[in-house]
């Protein structure tokens, strides 16, 4: 078993996701992180590794936690998604996104309510 091969997979699989989540091609995700198309592509592949410089442009600009991208460690990892999308967001999308996870959110509190409110049978 070779621990590096592994390491550079499970890290390219989770750039992949991270990237995916937040609904980019690889060439939005490169240029947003700074990096090249075709190191990207064979990072996300698990052929190349990456520096902790890399790690550093990647996690700063997708705005996702180091712990996460080493050790695989998502918690947090949807809020971490949910702000990058909002972040790309100009104002008035920002604003209508809050309003839509707000009445979201009242919506889930409500049900939460009536089911607790509901005798079993």
């Amino acid at each position: 078993m070779d621990i590096t091969k592994d390491f550079n997979l499970n890290v390219g699989l989770r750039i992949r996701e991270i990237r995916e989540a937040m609904q980019m091609t690889r060439e939005q995700f490169s240029e947003l992180c700074n990096i090249s198309d075709s190191f990207l592509a064979a990072v996300e592949s698990g052929k190349k590794s990456i520096t902790s410089k890399t790690i550093y442009k990647i996690c700063g600009n997708a705005n996702i936690s180091a712990d996460y991208l080493i050790f695989g460690n998502s918690e947090g990892f949807e809020c971490d998604t949910v702000l990058e999308l909002l972040r790309q967001m100009d104002a008035a999308e920002r604003d209508s996104a809050l309003r839509i996870l707000t009445e979201f959110s009242f919506s889930l509190s409500r049900a939460k309510s009536r089911y607790a409110k509901t005798p079993a049978t």
